[in-house]
């Protein structure tokens, strides 16, 4: 059986902050990180069956490996849980939709997604692993559109 998610696709671990811009001072103080511009995006999102527009706002270290603060968000998976700083891993995929639904297929719950053409997972989702990792433990990216230029190589061929 094909991997569904290649270890070397691996590209951040998100982390859910609740004051961007405190969190990646703080980072740069005490581990040198530099950090992109923060990102705004307004984005439809599907949330336990629910769909809704989310506002997120996020920065990506430069250094890897990769550490990506995103903006808590309350009333959503995006709140920070005391005592946990992870929140999830990060994979380049070719094809967000395709690999949600063979995540799903393994029995890993999708938990959020961008709703994209027709419904289907768009640009990134989020999978609970209900069994051995027992967390969030996926969110899919189908480009390097926001990603520090160093943050993925061709694999293609």
């Amino acid at each position: 059986m094909t991997a569904i998610l290649n270890a070397e696709d691996l590209y951040h671990t998100g982390v859910v902050v609740a004051d961007l811009d405190a969190a990646m001072a703080r980072l740069s103080a005490i581990g040198g990180y530099e950090w992109t511009a923060p990102l705004e995006f307004s984005l439809p999102v599907r949330i336990a069956d629910t769909d809704r527009t989310v506002d997120f706002r996020f920065a990506y270290s430069l250094q890897a490996p990769h550490l990506e603060l995103v903006q808590q968000i309350p009333g959503t998976i995006w709140t920070p849980v005391p005592g946990n700083a992870a929140h999830h891993l990060g994979y380049f995929v070719d094809d967000v939709a395709a690999v949600s639904e063979r995540l799903a297929a393994a029995g890993f719950e999708r938990e959020a997604c961008v709703v994209g053409e027709g419904g289907a997972a768009a640009a990134f989702a989020y999978h609970i692993d209900a069994g051995a990792c027992a967390s969030r433990s996926w969110s899919g990216h189908c480009s390097a559109t926001s990603a520090p230029s160093s943050s993925r190589t061709d694999r293609s061929s």
